[in-house]
């Protein structure tokens, strides 16, 4: 039992709402057009999901291989780091859910769009290359880009497509919508590690701009598709939602800062849910 937790904790459930919220968008317009296949979307859950996890414990495995990881670390406990797994089973696991992410991937090509065959190879050598490789992604200040690439415009308007064989407006607002709260996580993250980063030589983006150029864009990430939604203000319901969510990302702002290092730790798990709760907002924001 012990084991099984210290793999959930390596897959970091803090950040899985995320990986769900573009897809909730993408496939709730495709059900809006009465588009919606109850198999595809199963199927894209899953390897979003599997995707997420292999993108975690690939993190989880390279950053202790290559030292970023160390004892001065300040985020959660990382598995192989601390020897709570050994590399070859970090690597099985690896294994594992990438072959999960594929399995799911193929059904969706089989019975979505074959169209979204290279889109899935890609997403899949994105996932090994932020970590991975010779030169990680992640270190080379591309991390929040290849999240808003893959968990925004591909997730959203990919699974929009596999339903529908189309490409729409709406689809790639909502990718937006939904890609950039979801690049505020990668930033809380990345601001916490400043210290260790620079001392690991792994030049993320916030270790090349600054802390408070960060600062900046994690409020611009959080804000910025609320302010693509003014249109509907004239609806009560939304403006409600709205104001109560514009409080939301000014109580997150303000945390980020006056915390640092640790004391950051919890605002992961609430940037997640907050990238969470603009997709149901998206949704909703489509509906009306």
């Amino acid at each position: 039992m012990r084991q099984l937790f210290v793999w959930f904790q390596a897959a970091r459930p803090r950040t899985l709402p995320a990986s769900l919220a573009p897809l909730i968008v993408g496939n709730w317009l495709a059900y809006l057009e009465d588009q919606l296949q109850s198999g595809l979307l199963l199927a894209s859950l899953l390897c979003a999901l599997a995707l997420q996890i292999f993108v975690n414990y690939a993190n989880d495995y390279f950053d202790a291989l290559t030292g970023v990881d160390t004892d001065a670390r300040v985020g959660p406990q990382r598995a192989t780091q601390s020897g709570l797994v050994t590399h070859g089973q970090m690597r099985a696991a690896m294994v594992l859910s990438a072959l999960a992410a594929s399995l799911a991937g193929l059904y969706i090509v089989v019975f979505g769009s074959l169209w979204l065959l290279p889109v899935g190879i890609a997403s899949l050598i994105a996932a090994y290359l932020y970590s991975g490789g010779p030169r990680p992604l992640a270190s080379l200040g591309l991390g929040e880009i290849t999240v808003f690439l893959f968990f925004g415009v591909v997730a959203v308007v990919g699974s929009y497509f596999m339903h529908t064989q189309l490409m729409s407006k709406a689809a790639w607002l909502a990718a937006v919508l939904v890609g950039l709260p979801v690049c505020a996580i990668m930033l809380v993250n990345n601001i916490r590690d400043i210290s260790t980063d620079t001392a690991a030589g792994k030049k993320t983006l916030p270790v090349r701009i600054g802390r408070q150029n960060s600062v900046v864009l994690y409020s611009a990430a959080l804000l910025l598709p609320l302010a693509l939604t003014i249109n509907q203000l004239n609806v009560v319901v939304w403006l409600s939602l709205w104001i109560a969510t514009v409080f939301v990302a000014v109580w997150l702002i303000s945390q980020l800062l006056k915390r640092q290092a640790q004391a950051l730790n919890p605002l992961l798990g609430w940037t997640s849910f907050y990238s969470l709760w603009l997709a149901v907002l998206s949704c909703f924001y489509f509906t009306i």
